[in-house]
């Protein structure tokens, strides 16, 4: 072994610190593409919630 040290050592290859970026981006994407979908639906969810026990609310005093 050569007298690199240890930075020498943590170094990634150019090829495949380019995949990394490339997976992290990717990994990225797809989780706040997950996110957005599950805050979307629990919004809706919430939003018919909301709707029928106002309807119930109402109907009870009026």
């Amino acid at each position: 072994m050569t007298n690199m040290g240890l930075r020498g050592l943590l170094r990634l290859p150019r090829r495949r610190s380019g995949q990394a970026a490339v997976e992290y981006i990717l990994t990225t994407l797809v989780l706040v593409t997950c996110f957005a979908a599950m805050y979307g639906f629990i919004q809706g969810q919430l939003k018919i919630l909301f709707v029928l026990a106002g309807k119930k609310i109402l109907t009870t005093y009026y």
